[in-house]
């Protein structure tokens, strides 16, 4: 086939390209991000320019592009889409529901809810990962001296404005999404925002805006729990790296350096491509508290960490446990005791944890392949 790849800066970009690549297909790729997700003009004239003078058989992007939908609506082609974001933005649900559509999701919980909403344009289709390049990348002493740690943690902490909402609310308010908080915070694999946030709160919440003249705030069930799952996970990854620390060697990297993490050891940003596989690879764990707004996925994280002959504790995801053992292939926690059980448990037993690599890495091999992934969105979009 002939295939339009959008690349945004994707992070799985090279790996589906060099993929599809290898399948035999012909790829054209254009590089540019998009500040408006609606409209651009320049990209719209140069991607209708590329499928009016090229004969593509569809356009594949990863992640979900509202106008690069409605591009294909318009030309008549195919457009598929995986997504390794979670959850992906729910305004204009009339771009999902274009009928040239085929979009694919690592999460199932999402992709259950879109299809209550009668988006039937939407499948359930896990991540890929590709050990092959990761185990190609070489490792020297001096990055066995920067990056070997007891518990490392790679990823963001989510500033984000639930404070500033709070501050504007009644004490009734305040004391609800507290409580909703601090509660969701010990539940593990249900998600209890979506339960709780009603119109009769959120009306309430945004009549508090107006009535202090905030004109431009108008809070969505999306958003609110969006802003609480944010820093529900700031919480539990600051908690578990200042208790870790106590005892341990623990190295973070992020972009950011909280001022609430004392002990831990904060090295700064990674570069995903060349740093991350080696820290990864030389921590004897890998804390992954997953972002609670993802709700049932694997995440591409999880995934990279696996892929690079790295060893997983994770907070708990249904979908794990489509795949893997707790126990046997990673280690899986269902509250902060529990993480912090295991960590001291496979920080004394490096045989066990060392086999349980290579369990997470066959069943990688056999199971999350781009190839299969790739031909499954074919299938399904009645390419092949």
């Amino acid at each position: 086939m002939r295939i339009l790849l959008y690349h945004f800066g994707s992070y799985i970009h090279q790996d589906v390209l060099s993929c599809l690549e290898q399948m035999g297909h012909q790829c054209k790729s254009i590089l540019y991000k998009l500040t408006d997700r609606y409209q651009d003009n320049f990209f719209t004239s140069y991607v209708k320019k590329c499928l009016t003078e090229n004969s593509f058989d569809c356009v594949f992007s990863t992640n979900f592009h509202p106008l690069l939908a409605q591009i294909c609506y318009d030309a008549n082609i195919k457009y598929l889409s995986w997504s390794y974001d979670s959850p992906i933005s729910k305004e204009h649900l009339e771009y999902f529901a274009l009928p040239t559509n085929y979009i694919f999701l690592f999460d199932r919980a999402e992709v259950a809810e879109l299809q209550s909403l009668g988006i039937d344009r939407v499948w359930h289709l896990p991540l890929a990962a590709n050990p092959g390049r990761l185990s190609q990348l070489a490792l020297n002493g001096a990055d066995r001296e920067r990056y070997t740690c007891d518990i490392s943690f790679v990823g963001q902490f989510y500033p984000n404005p639930l404070d500033v909402l709070l501050s504007m609310q009644d004490d009734y308010i305040k004391g609800y999404i507290n409580g909703l908080t601090n509660a969701q915070l010990k539940i593990y694999g249900y998600d209890l925002l979506t339960e709780m946030i009603d119109n009769t709160l959120l009306d309430r919440m945004n009549q508090a805006f107006a009535a202090q003249g905030v004109r431009d705030a108008s809070l969505t069930p999306e958003g609110l729990a969006r802003t609480i799952g944010k820093e529900i996970t700031r919480r539990e990854r600051i908690t578990l790296l200042n208790i870790f620390s106590e005892q341990h060697r623990v190295h973070y990297y992020s972009d950011e350096e909280p001022a609430q993490l004392a002990g831990a050891q904060y090295c700064g940003s990674a570069h995903y491509f060349t740093e991350m596989p080696k820290i990864f690879r030389l921590s004897k764990i890998n804390l992954n508290p997953g972002l609670r707004n993802i709700r049932s996925g694997i995440s591409l994280r999880a995934l990279d960490i696996m892929s690079s002959g790295g060893f997983l504790l994770s907070s708990f995801q249904p979908e794990l446990l489509d795949y893997f053992e707790s126990e046997k292939d990673i280690a899986i926690y269902d509250s902060l005791e529990d993480a912090i059980c295991k960590a001291e448990y496979y920080l004394q037993h490096d045989a066990i944890r060392i086999q349980m690599i290579q369990n997470a890495l066959q069943i990688l091999s056999e199971s999350f392949s781009y190839p299969e992934r790739l031909n499954t969105i074919f299938k399904t979009a009645k390419l092949t």
